[in-house]
């Protein structure tokens, strides 16, 4: 079972989302069959602690009050939630906030446990300024920083470049075999084994509030089907949460509410999203398409044109998003969520586990369900969920110099995160609490446990726009994919090979 798990059954026990202004309801039975950190059913008690052992690695260290130097980003890149640096600095001002408590706590327990000093640095550009500044920053040749935390994407395409440190070095302590890593999301960004220069675990928390999800409004769904939304937790752990039965679930709800005879703002949907682009995005990649394979040495290429699985994907995804009863390129995302909390809707899509903070989804009368996005075919037994290409992420700079210093204090700070911070960002931030109802927590451990197909999202715009932007298009104007993607798979690749070519050259210049 996941350490991660262990930790917060430990803490939480048997969990539920609660109602903060009736927001979030108890419900539910227990269940015999959590899920564990593939998205996959495994027979044991939601208490299990057998195999853990304490980390006695670091016992001892004492780097005698030593800075540990963080650039963290402070911008905000997405609709709906904040940035998430106060859960990576804390705000030693703001007394009485539980979560700033836990960062503060998470921050002066590291500072303790090894001797160090954090020293933050905030640093506020959008993902078109990233580039510039990380190379202004290892142009300098002045070692400044020992951690880099920004947008994902920006940082991959970085990467190629030469500027980071290649964390799977010798001279690093990391066990990314611990829970607290996030070991399948940084393993799709490697371009080559060996070579792995983006860091992504529980310390960079903003992966998790950025990871996508579908809310369900309870009471219209009672309101329709005269049984409890609560159903679909089985359904979800039944490996029945499929893109035919999500639009099974929300076809023939629309209401022309208005009498206007056409769909806008204010009638009442089985299924509200956002633009096409925006749409698509979450659903592509739980969906799995395939988009690339690996060679004998882990090097991928683009396999998106093989085998019938992302005609089959495109295919369910525009059969979703095109219903009658979805409600698409329609209202703002900045909207969307006010629509919902009105209850124009019974699925709200596009929205993140940071969603479940905001202010104006608390003031909501009518109870939510949480729930992952659908697999493609049942027969996947598993669930992926998509983050944001730009979730922040962390590196290390060229300049840095003390490897073994660094990746200490970094493992530890993931450590601790996953003991002090995440619990109670469950407990106050997602509002989740100390009720018999192991099957809506369920929910949000297979949400955190299983992001993927972060290659997908970290290189999709150097690639050409085409790992992505296809199925957007097959959706938007009703096409096949094959038809779309025909003209771009040569491209893609080629654009692939010199991607490649450029990686290869880079790290052979760094081993002169």
């Amino acid at each position: 079972m996941n350490t991660f798990k262990k930790q917060l059954s430990l803490a939480l026990a048997t969990l539920t989302l609660l109602s903060v202004t009736a927001v979030f309801s108890a419900c539910g039975e227990t269940t015999e069959d959590p899920i564990d950190t593939k998205g996959e059913v495994t027979q044991g008690s939601a208490n299990e602690t057998e195999g853990e052992t304490e980390d006695t690695r670091f016992d001892g260290v004492n780097y005698n009050g030593r800075p540990f130097r963080i650039l963290t980003s402070t911008n905000v890149a997405s609709a709906g939630m904040g940035n998430s640096n106060p859960m990576i600095e804390g705000d030693k001002e703001l007394v009485g906030d539980k979560i700033n408590e836990a960062v503060l706590e998470r921050n002066k327990a590291v500072e303790e446990l090894l001797g160090v000093q954090l020293e933050f640095t905030q640093l506020n550009v959008d993902y078109n300024g990233v580039p510039t500044e990380i190379r202004k920053l290892t142009s300098s040749g002045l070692d400044e920083y020992d951690l880099v935390i920004n947008d994902l994407f920006p940082c991959a395409d970085l990467s190629i470049e030469g500027h980071f440190r290649n964390t799977l070095s010798s001279d690093c302590v990391f066990d990314f075999d611990r829970d607290y890593w996030y070991g399948d999301y940084m393993s799709d960004l490697r371009l080559e084994d060996g070579y792995q220069y983006l860091l992504a675990g529980d310390y960079f928390i903003d992966i998790m509030r950025s990871a996508h999800l579908l809310l369900v409004n309870k009471d219209i769904y009672l309101e329709f089907y005269k049984t409890s939304a609560d159903e679909l937790y089985d359904v979800v752990l039944n490996y029945e949460w499929t893109f035919d039965k999500l639009t099974e679930v929300i076809s023939d709800l629309y209401i022309d509410t208005n009498v206007s005879g056409s769909k806008d703002a204010g009638d009442r949907f089985g299924f509200l999203t956002v633009e096409p682009w925006g749409a698509s995005i979450a659903h592509t990649v739980s969906g799995n398409p395939g988009f690339i394979a690996r060679n004998e040495n882990g090097i991928p290429s683009i396999t998106l044109a093989e085998g019938s699985r992302a005609g089959d994907l495109a295919n369910a995804m525009s059969t979703l998003l095109n219903n009658e009863s979805t409600c698409m390129d329609i209202i703002l995302e900045a909207d969307v969520l006010q629509h919902f909390v009105e209850g124009e809707a019974l699925v709200l899509d596009y929205q993140r586990l940071g969603s479940l903070e905001n202010p104006v989804l608390r003031s909501m009368e009518s109870d939510i369900c949480v729930l992952p996005h659908p697999m493609l075919y049942a027969s996947d037994k598993k669930y992926t969920t998509s983050t944001h290409d730009t979730s922040e992420v962390g590196v290390i700079l060229t300049t840095s110099k003390d490897l073994e210093f660094i990746s200490t204090v970094i493992e530890v700070l993931n450590r601790e995160s996953a003991k002090i911070v995440i619990p109670k960002y469950y407990n106050e931030g997602l509002q989740i609490t100390l009720v018999d109802d192991p099957k809506a927590a369920a929910m949000i451990d297979i949400i955190h446990d299983n992001f993927g197909n972060s290659f997908a999202l970290a290189y999709n715009g150097t690639l050409g726009n085409t790992l992505l932007n296809p199925f957007c298009t097959a959706v938007q104007e009703k096409r096949e994919f094959s038809a779309v993607y025909k003209s771009s798979d040569r491209q893609v690749k080629r654009n692939l090979q010199a991607k490649l070519k450029a990686f290869q050259k880079m790290i052979d210049k760094q081993a002169e």
